[in-house]
């Protein structure tokens, strides 16, 4: 069979198309693109697929309206550049209307066969197993019985190397690297949920989330799963290397939440770069979305990165997440020899703020970075005063508006648990990503040397930082 690519796994630079032919699935992972919806976290009128089939580089899905759709795999929606240009493009790799419709009945239940050559696998749904026969008549009593896994098998896929298994049940679809040579052959990765023992449902739909794998299709390299409970077909590609699920977090705060637009991140995961690279000092240039061969995409479109290294990423989310609350991430380098490789798809989750208060020191709390109101840092040589007004620089605080950047969330503060008024809190023009809130502290805070402060918006808690006292 041979490998198709989808957009993806194709990225047009100056010098050429490169592919990303990848190694194995990995547990949890997320999908890389959504057929049928505008977003991953969407829940459109969509298509609710119980067949799939792929043939010449199309995908075709038969779906619960007697429709056939038509879909060109191999489709790329415009070069990098033209996407960043086209203003409202917030996911490359959302939507994909069909090429083709057709009226016509498919009787359900296809999808829970499979062939590839001479291997057949059939999800017996009734008795919760999965048949295999190797090259033998159908007659013949089936060579390998699956049945330990299962809660409720309703479909299959073969592409020559692995099995997909869709358990209903479980939300998932089990992968085996190889096929399976005896009787209840433990999967090797799972999709759809974090690890083997999960059954979540999530209530908003995300890249990384199953509630039905009605059917399944692999192309050699992609697998697509129709998840007809949320109507789309998500497109699962393997990675080289895993991206783990606490690898972002917020460069200020330095941990790991929901991503707000605008905010300052940091990738720590080591070996995405072989040499180090820093963006341009120049307020006037645009961050680029390439540096020493990385790119981090979400949702197919790169983001703005400020500096790589063998050892970390500095990036920044976009300034609109065009309504969604759910995307995928994976990064792409092009190393020195040209060759390629990807990390396995993120699953990430969007908010409309979640500030990060930036801080120096190892332990927690941090000491923050402040200011008096005449600029100069509040250190324990120059301590903070009751009463004083100081800005806390911060990154993560959403959209703004007005010619002031005020942002669009009210923000508020307290200190050791006093209430704290925010005299403002705005993006200065120019910045990148960081935010300067003013706060007045209370005049009450008794006989101490250090106090902590901590901002909340949108519901969210900020990190805890310290600073010295008079």
């Amino acid at each position: 069979m041979s490998k198709l690519l989808i957009p993806a796994l194709v990225l047009v630079s100056s010098t050429g198309v490169y592919s990303a032919y990848a190694a194995e699935f990995q547990s949890g992972q997320a999908a890389r693109a959504v057929i049928g919806q505008s977003s991953f976290s969407s829940r459109d009128p969509g298509i609710a697929a119980h067949s799939l089939f792929i043939s010449q580089g199309r995908l075709y899905a038969a779906d619960s309206t007697d429709h056939v759709q038509t879909f060109d795999l191999g489709k790329i929606p415009g070069a990098k550049d033209e996407l960043f240009d086209r203003p409202g493009v917030t996911c490359a790799l959302c939507g994909f209307p069909a090429v083709a419709v057709a009226n016509q009945s498919v009787i359900q239940g296809v999808a829970a066969s499979a062939t590839f050559g001479s291997t057949v696998a059939v999800a017996d749904t009734v008795n919760h197993r999965v048949l295999i026969w190797r090259g033998v008549s159908g007659s013949q009593k089936p060579d390998v019985i699956l049945s330990r896994p299962f809660l409720d098998p309703v479909s299959v896929a073969l592409d020559g190397k692995h099995l997909f298994v869709g358990d209903a049940g479980w939300h998932r679809v089990l992968v085996w690297n190889t096929l399976p040579s005896g009787d209840d052959t433990p999967a090797d990765e799972v999709l759809g949920q974090p690890d083997f023992a999960s059954a979540v449902v999530n209530d908003t739909p995300g890249a990384g989330s199953l509630r039905n794998p009605s059917a399944l299709a692999s192309d050699g390299l992609n697998l697509f799963v129709a998840d007809a409970a949320d109507r789309r077909i998500l497109v699962f590609t393997p990675g080289d290397s895993v991206l783990p699920g606490d690898a972002i977090v917020n460069s200020a705060s330095l941990v790991s939440t929901a991503l707000a637009p605008g905010t300052l991140l940091t990738l720590q995961v080591s070996g995405l770069s072989d040499t180090s690279e820093y963006a341009p000092a120049s307020a006037d240039t645009p961050l680029p979305r390439e540096l020493a061969g990385v790119e981090v995409l979400l949702n197919g479109l790169p983001l703005p990165l400020l500096s790589v290294s063998p050892e970390q990423v500095q990036l920044q989310m976009p300034a609109d997440l065009g309504g969604a609350s759910a995307g995928s991430l994976y990064v792409r380098t092009v190393h020195a020899t040209r060759a390629v490789s990807t990390t396995s798809a993120l699953a990430v989750k969007f908010t409309a703020a979640f500030p990060g208060i930036f801080a120096v020191g190892a332990n927690e709390p941090r000491s923050g970075l402040l200011l008096h109101e005449a600029g100069a840092p509040v250190s324990p040589d120059t301590p903070a005063k009751p009463g004083e007004v100081l800005t806390v620089w911060a990154t993560g605080l959403g959209q703004v508006d007005g010619p002031d950047g005020q942002v669009l969330k009210p923000v508020s503060a307290s200190v050791n648990n006093e209430p704290a008024e925010v005299v403002s809190a705005t993006l200065p023009q120019g910045s990148v990503g960081v935010y300067e809130v003013r706060v007045i502290l209370p005049q009450d805070l008794g006989a101490r040397s250090t106090v902590q402060l901590v901002l909340v918006q949108n519901g969210n808690t900020s990190n805890t930082v310290a600073f010295p006292l008079e």
